[in-house]
């Protein structure tokens, strides 16, 4: 998938309960979720933020009789993944060595971290 843009952190609140509510939700029901959540977004708030979201690939909407419906064209996994990948190419040249070389510093790896970066090498290998 090619590089899309940055979510911004109001956009990734809206995109959390849309990916929570795995549903077709319309502007009032994501104000309702945030709500809940103990964020007060005014309508006009979500509808400027979902239109950048449309704008920016991560989501798509459909109308029925008046409401208009918004669903992720993107899943929560494949954004991580899509995050992790940019991040590593412009702060490790694309080197996940690089990346683990800096993550770990000059701590060692327990035992128990080798074992699971070892099983994780493991499926790359077929």
């Amino acid at each position: 998938m090619e590089e899309q843009k940055r979510i911004s952190q109001a956009e990734m609140k809206v995109m959390e309960k849309i990916w929570e509510k795995k549903e077709l939700l319309t502007i009032s029901d994501i104000v309702a979720a945030l709500k809940e959540g103990g964020e007060e977004w005014s309508h006009q708030a979500i509808a400027s933020f979902l239109k950048r979201l449309e704008d920016k690939g991560y989501l798509s909407s459909t109308r029925n009789s008046y409401k208009r419906s918004y669903f992720p064209l993107v899943s929560k996994e494949e954004y991580k993944r899509q995050e992790a990948e940019n991040f590593v190419n412009q702060k490790f040249g694309g080197s996940l060595k690089n990346f683990l070389s800096a993550f770990s510093g000059n701590r060692s790896l327990s035992e128990d971290e080798l074992d699971e970066l070892k099983e994780w090498l493991k499926k790359f290998e077929d």
